[in-house]
C-alpha cells in the first residue's frame, strides 16, 4: 500500500499571514479623535506608517531582486507590512474624526480634503502591497518545492513565471505606495504649517491647524 499523502499544515507560515492579515482590518473601524492631555491623536498614530511603510517598501525591493532573502526572512517582512497597514487604518480614521471635530472651512479644509482623498488611495495601494506581499512569499516556497498539502494551492503557485510576475507587480506596487505616501505626508504637512507661514509673514490668516483652540474639550 502506498502511504497516504501528508495532511495540510495549517500552522504554515502561509495560514498564519493570511490571518493576520485579516486581524489587521480590526483598526478599520476605530476612530480615537484625542488621547492623553487632549492631544490629536491623528498626528501621533501617523508615526508609525510614516515609519513602517517606506521601511517594507525598500526592503520588499530588494527582496523582490534576493529571492533568498525573501524566502528566509518574508514572513517578518509581512508581519511589519501588516502592522503598517493596520495602523494606516487607524491614523486615518483619528484623521477623520480630528477633522469632524474641528469643522474647518475654507483652504485649510481643503488641504484636509486632498489629504484625506491621498490617504485613502494609499490604504487601498498598500493593502494591495500587503497582499501581494504574502502571496508571492508563499509562491516563492511553494515553487521551490515547499508544497503546502492543498492541491487547489500548490498547483497554480508552484509556477516560477507566476513567482517572477508577482515579484515585478510587488515592485511596482511599492513604487506607487511610496509616491502616495510622500503625496498623503505632503498634503498634510501643507494642511499643518501653511496658516502658520502665512500668519508668520503677516498673511492675515487664521488660527493654526490643530492649535490649542482648534481642539475639542476633554
Amino acid at each position: 500500500m502506498q502511504p497516504a499523502p501528508p495532511g495540510v499544515d495549517w500552522r504554515r507560515a502561509e495560514f498564519v499571514l493570511v490571518l493576520l492579515g485579516l486581524a489587521g482590518f480590526l483598526t478599520l473601524p476605530i476612530r480615537i479623535t484625542t488621547i492623553y492631555s487632549n492631544l490629536p491623536a491623528h498626528p501621533l498614530f501617523v508615526h508609525v506608517p510614516v515609519v513602517l511603510i517606506p521601511v517594507t517598501i525598500l526592503v520588499a525591493i530588494v527582496f523582490a531582486v534576493r529571492v533568498d532573502w525573501l524566502r528566509r526572512y518574508g514572513i517578518a517582512l509581512s508581519v511589519v507590512s501588516i502592522v503598517a497597514m493596520s495602523s494606516t487604518f487607524l491614523a486615518m480614521q483619528a484623521g477623520a474624526a480630528l477633522r469632524g471635530a474641528l469643522g474647518l472651512q475654507g483652504p485649510a479644509a481643503k488641504l484636509i480634503s486632498e489629504h484625506s482623498h491621498a490617504a485613502h488611495i494609499l490604504a487601498i495601494v498598500y493593502v494591495l502591497f500587503t497582499a501581494t506581499l504574502i502571496v508571492t512569499f508563499a509562491t516563492g516556497r511553494i515553487s521551490s518545492g515547499m508544497p503546502i498539502g492543498m492541491e487547489l494551492l500548490d498547483r497554480p503557485l508552484s509556477s516560477r513565471t507566476l513567482f517572477a510576475g508577482l515579484r515585478v507587480v510587488l515592485v511596482i506596487l511599492a513604487i506607487v505606495a511610496a509616491y502616495m505616501t510622500f503625496r498623503t505626508g505632503d498634503l498634510g504637512a501643507k494642511a499643518v504649517w501653511q496658516g502658520r507661514l502665512q500668519a508668520a509673514h503677516g498673511g492675515g490668516a487664521g488660527p493654526a491647524l490643530f492649535g490649542p483652540e482648534q481642539l475639542p474639550a476633554p
